[in-house]
């Protein structure tokens, strides 16, 4: 039987199923926060690591709002999930 996914890994396969893996597809930090039902900081501090990760970057669109997307290899990591 399969554990329940920990919250960072969670975070993470979201990005994954909203398609956001290149940064024309990158999601705000508080559309990830409000489909999770989480604490907006909470997200950010967790998407952070991953960019120092390598698995998540980020960058500040032109209305000042953070954006993350996964990259190829926070992809595999999402995709590892699922084995």
């Amino acid at each position: 039987m399969r554990q329940e996914l920990p919250i960072s890994e969670k975070i993470l396969q979201t990005l994954h199923n909203l398609c956001a893996t290149a940064p024309d597809l990158a999601r705000r930090s508080e559309e990830l926060a409000n489909v999770m039902r989480l604490d907006l900081t909470e997200v950010e501090s967790i998407l952070d690591n991953y960019g120092l990760e390598g698995y998540a970057e980020s960058f500040t669109d032109n209305e000042g709002k953070r954006r993350y997307y996964l990259t190829g290899r926070g992809i595999i990591k999402v995709c590892a999930l699922f084995t």
